[in-house]
This record gives structure tokens, C-alpha cells and sequence, in this order.
């Protein structure tokens, strides 16, 4: 009879039971061959029964029946491996013992081109590199008058409780997804993306003023909520928390979406970018060819020109 394995799927690392006897039951039930503490699962949920040749599936559930590749299953004969089964809210796949293995993940930290995200003393300097820069966005906006007293209260109330707020809820996100805490490589993660997207604000500033126009803090926020958040989010659930890619990508998206949605919204120059009427000043922009609030103009030789095969009390814009 050939040796089987069933890979049962749970939250973070799934859990493997061998199919070794020539009969094998799977329910909630204290005695079955394999237990599955899922409410949704029958108490004798299925049985898998090997011959020499031949591996037939029974159902033995009346609720919530066994389902084969999404379909309601009665009775299964062989029909190739890996089979994806489901009980319940359990899944789980019928695998043969010498089926192939995915790739080793590395340990972050463990190898020279994620060292970054596992050391203690990297992720200390990150932070204070962030809380300087925090420091220096009060100080640059500090137009009237500076005082110490000041600049401590913005760093701790707006980067620490931003870099807090942010560190607690993916944190929390992160156990329920892969069932373990990964702070540092975390805390890591956030604070490179806080410096990049200072870094991308100043020179997206920088363009506003070189080209007389505000089009570049736009394009800016729209690739920073629509491609560079989500894309960070992802590379983090793939090489740190070792999730698969369509996955990574899902919940990056799920993620990334109530954020960028309030920013994008409530973002004065988007509202203006199709509409006559903005609340957002403009005199900055009328020194630039590239700025789309201006309208095309013509000479006045061609004014006149147009003027003058216009009949008598008809206007034009």
C-alpha cells in the first residue's frame, strides 16, 4: 500500500498526520485515527480506506458534508494526488510521502541580504533616525517661533504614537495571520517606509517648485497609496512572514485600501485635477506650461482674425 500523508491546514504552520493503516477515520470525535477540534466537523467526519492498488474517500458526515475540489463528495475512488478536501472550515490536501517540498525560507536576519530586518541594533538607529526626521519636519515648519518644549511634544505625539499605532496593529494582524510575532523585523519594516516616504515628499516638494505646478505631489500620492504602499506590504508578507505571493498580494491590497482611501479623498489637489473650482490655491501654477488648470491660448493676431467673422451681436469665449 503506498505511504500518504495528510497536510492539514492551520493558522501559521500546518500540521501533518500519516495515513499508515488500511482504514483511517478523521472526525471530532476522541476516536478517531486523526482529530480535528473544528465545531464545523462532524464527529466522524470521513474515512479513507487504502487497498494495494486502489484509495477510496467516504463521507460520513450529514452536515456539512466532505467536499473534493470544491464539489460535494459520497464516495471517492482514486483518482490522483494531491486531492484538496474540505471539512468543515478545515481544509486540508491528501499528499504522497515523497512529494516534493517548496523551497527553504530564510530566517530573517539569519543571511547576508536580510540582515537589516533581525538585528536589534539596526532597528534601534532606524528609529532614531525617524525621530530626527520628525524632529526636522517640526523645525522646517516652524515659521514664526521655535522653542524645545515644542519640538519634544510633536516627536512624541505625532512619530512615537504614529510608529506605535502602526507597530501594534500590524503586529496584531500579523499573529492572527501566521500565529507568531515578528517586532523587530517589523518595527523595521515600518520605520524604512516612514523614511522613504518623507524622502519621496521632499522631492516631490522639490518638483512643485522646480516646475511652477502641483501635479508632482499628486502623481507622488497616487503612486505612494496606489503602488509603493501595497508593494512594500507585500514584499514583508512574502519574505518576512513567508506567506504565499497571490496571498501576500490580497491582504496587501486589503491593508494598504483603508488607508489610501481617506488620503486620497480628501486630498484637495485630486478634487481639483477634473474641476473648475478648487479650494486649493493656485497662483503657484501659473508660471508652468504643465500645470492642466491652464487653458490652451491663442495670439491676438488669430483673436482678431476670429473677431472679425463673427456677425454683428454674436459672442464668443
Amino acid at each position: 500500500m503506498e505511504a500518504l500523508i495528510l497536510e492539514i491546514g492551520t493558522r501559521g504552520l500546518h500540521r501533518y498526520a500519516p495515513i499508515e493503516g488500511e482504514t483511517t477515520t478523521i472526525g471530532r470525535a476522541l476516536d478517531n485515527d486523526i482529530i480535528l477540534s473544528d465545531p464545523a466537523v462532524a464527529a466522524h467526519h470521513l474515512k479513507i480506506i487504502r487497498g494495494e492498488d486502489s484509495l477510496q474517500v467516504v463521507n460520513l458526515a450529514e452536515v456539512n458534508p466532505t467536499q473534493v475540489e470544491q464539489r460535494d463528495l459520497d464516495l471517492l475512488l482514486d483518482q490522483g494526488k494531491p486531492l484538496n478536501l474540505q471539512l468543515g472550515h478545515t481544509r486540508a490536501q491528501l499528499l504522497r510521502r515523497n512529494s516534493k517540498v517548496a523551497q527553504t525560507r530564510p530566517l530573517v536576519g539569519n543571511s547576508s541580504g536580510n540582515r537589516l530586518f533581525g538585528n536589534s541594533i539596526w532597528t534601534a538607529l532606524l528609529v532614531t533616525t525617524v525621530l530626527i526626521f520628525g524632529a526636522l519636519e517640526f523645525y522646517l515648519n516652524a515659521y514664526t517661533s521655535f522653542n524645545w518644549s515644542d519640538l519634544f511634544k510633536y516627536v512624541l505625539r505625532e512619530t512615537v504614537l504614529s510608529l506605535g499605532a502602526f507597530l501594534i496593529a500590524l503586529s496584531v494582524l500579523e499573529r492572527l495571520l501566521v500565529n507568531r510575532w515578528e517586532v523587530r523585523q517589523l518595527l523595521t519594516s515600518i520605520c524604512l517606509v516612514y523614511l522613504l516616504y518623507y524622502l519621496l515628499n521632499i522631492g516631490s516638494d522639490g518638483m512643485v517648485y522646480l516646475v511652477s505646478a502641483s501635479w508632482p505631489s499628486t502623481v507622488t500620492l497616487l503612486a505612494w497609496y496606489l503602488g509603493i504602499l501595497p508593494g512594500a506590504v507585500t514584499l514583508y508578507l512574502i519574505h518576512i512572514s513567508h506567506l504565499k505571493r497571490k496571498q501576500s498580494l490580497l491582504l496587501a491590497l486589503m491593508i494598504a485600501g483603508p488607508i489610501a482611501l481617506p488620503a486620497l479623498l480628501q486630498n484637495g489637489e485630486l478634487k481639483a485635477l477634473l474641476d473648475d473650482f478648487s479650494t486649493v490655491a493656485r497662483y503657484q501654477n501659473s508660471l508652468s506650461v504643465s500645470n492642466w488648470h491652464l487653458s490652451s491660448t491663442i495670439s491676438i493676431e488669430d483673436f482678431i482674425n476670429n473677431a472679425g467673422k463673427l456677425d454683428q451681436g454674436e459672442f464668443a469665449d
